[in-house]
């Protein structure tokens, strides 16, 4: 399972890049699939979606997920829940990690760096000159879920994710 920060629609991109494009399906809210063309690739991809005010949907969630996870298909969350407005580092939700937990499965944490400076918040396409523009993937060693609780793997690939974060992306504390 890959957990990472939110900041830009160039993270998809940024962690498929990373990770290759097979064996993956992302967690997304149910409001992307009205995303003209992502929608469309969110539905054939059989990726997982999650209506986050239906308590129904969040468990057929949690259930698809924990199948594909034990099916060996690797799963791609962003814990947030949302792009960050701010480009902090948000508080994360519990659902991803309560996957991993039951399906017994490690969490690699990616540190996504720049998304958010090649593609702006209410930007439609990336900059012109986003070639110019530095961005990386910091790919963090895989934490182990089995023999942890759902907060003592929230706070272990939050940390991790945010020492690979530069300082204008962490939260104030």
């Amino acid at each position: 399972m890959f957990i990472a920060n939110h900041n830009s629609w160039m993270d998809i991109p940024f962690m498929g890049s990373t990770i290759g494009w097979r064996n993956y399906k992302i967690v997304a809210k149910k409001e992307l699939l009205n995303v003209p063309i992502l929608g469309a690739a969110i539905s054939l991809g059989g990726n997982v979606v999650v209506d986050r005010k239906n308590r129904k949907s969040q468990l057929l969630t949690l259930r698809t997920g924990v199948r594909w996870l034990k099916n060996g298909v690797h799963l791609c969350t962003f814990p947030e829940g949302t792009r960050s407005k701010t480009g902090r580092l948000l508080p994360f939700k519990r659902g991803a990690f309560k996957m991993a937990v039951v399906a017994g499965v490690p969490i690699v944490p990616l540190s996504i760096v720049g998304s958010a400076d090649i593609m702006p918040l209410k930007w439609m396409f990336p900059v012109v000159n986003a070639r110019r523009i530095p961005g990386k993937v910091v790919v963090h060693p895989p934490i182990e879920s089995v023999g942890k609780t759902e907060d003592e793997l929230v706070t272990a690939v939050r940390e991790a994710i945010l020492s690979g974060l530069p300082e204008e992306s962490r939260p104030i504390v």
